[in-house]
């Protein structure tokens, strides 16, 4: 069976009990988020400094507010630079990820469950927002003061709190399907966009966790019970680049890390994160950072990332609800 990089035959060979065991692995959530609702039914606001997540969706609408900092966002392979008072609209299901590289950021994000609002017009389970980004204009001044609201009241111990946030959402969307450009996909659309999600996610989920392992287009196309050719030609779609070029992007993030905060030998970074040789490993940083595994270890100013590769690592820091209200309330104070 063919692996999905090909490398040097004694690497496979070489005893992985003499490498160190398994050194700073990050533990990943799975790319298809499942949203909890718990601090309040069907609805979701927290803030989260984002670093870096790769593909994934979801079926709750999300819409976020830059609070601090700057942040790239994709969304079905088209690049967004976003900065600070930007707002961003996802639609569910959308394949979206995040990455940032310029320092600190903070977002104030909003998940909704489509129970929330398709009880109201079932029409509304397919909405479909054609701008993402909305930066200015009567409707942003409406939605940031909207959403902001909302989240003041969602953050504060107050009677009928669910009824209010409720309404001001409801408010918010109205005003962004009277005055944006939206559309409703039919059924199959949205039942075909679900269920390609859906196969991304586990697919993105498989990788992850066996990154370090030797993978093959053939296996991960079984368990999805399609064609290699076919599992080729879905990524491509969904993602922009090959299922290998994913999984190369996933070893070199881990390597990057090793490299900066382990001292291991460039072999034991190899057996680490699933490179089948140092060749192979030089490579791939030389793709991403101009320069060899060994160039950017000696390098006393780091290179930065030359391209503009997926994110696929999940590196986020989301505050907790008690933390969130303190958060918001410096913020509303600071902008009044």
């Amino acid at each position: 069976m063919s692996s999905l990089d090909r490398g040097s035959v004694f690497l496979q060979s070489k005893q992985r009990e003499n490498a160190p065991e398994r050194i700073g692995k990050m533990e990943r959530q799975r790319e298809f988020e499942i949203v909890q609702h718990t601090r309040m039914n069907l609805l979701e606001i927290f803030l989260v400094e984002m670093t870096s997540r790769g593909p994934h969706g979801h079926d709750d609408l999300e819409i976020g507010l830059i609070l601090e900092g700057s942040l790239t966002l994709f969304i079905d392979q088209e690049r967004h630079d976003l900065r600070t008072g930007d707002l961003y609209v996802i639609n569910r299901n959308q394949v979206h990820s995040f990455l940032n590289t310029r320092g600190r950021n903070r977002i104030l994000a909003f998940q909704i469950h489509p129970d929330l609002y398709r009880r109201i017009d079932p029409r509304l389970a397919f909405l479909y927002l054609e701008n993402n980004i909305i930066r200015s204009g009567a409707l942003y001044q409406h939605l940031r003061e909207t959403l902001l609201a909302c989240a003041k009241v969602y953050f504060s111990p107050s009677d009928f709190r669910e009824l209010k946030c409720f309404s001001l959402l409801f408010d918010a969307l109205y005003q962004i399907l009277t005055t944006a450009h939206c559309s409703f996909a039919s059924g199959k659309a949205s039942a075909a966009a679900r269920n390609n999600t859906h196969r991304l996610n586990r697919i993105t989920d498989y990788v992850a966790e066996h990154f370090s392992d030797p993978l093959s287009l053939q296996d991960i196309a079984a368990q999805e019970h399609v064609t290699p050719c076919h599992l080729s030609h879905f990524m491509k779609n969904m993602i922009g680049i090959s299922l290998q070029e994913y999984l190369n992007q996933i070893r070199f993030e881990h390597a990057l890390r090793l490299m900066d905060t382990m001292d291991l030998t460039l072999l034991d970074i190899c057996l680490e994160t699933g490179f089948s040789s140092t060749r192979y490993l030089n490579r791939v940083f030389q793709k991403n950072l101009g320069c060899s595994a060994k160039e950017y270890r000696q390098a006393k100013e780091k290179p930065r990332l030359t391209g503009t590769a997926l994110p696929t690592d999940n590196i986020q820091r989301r505050s907790s609800y008690e933390q969130s209200a303190l958060l918001l309330k410096k913020y509303l104070t600071a902008v009044s």
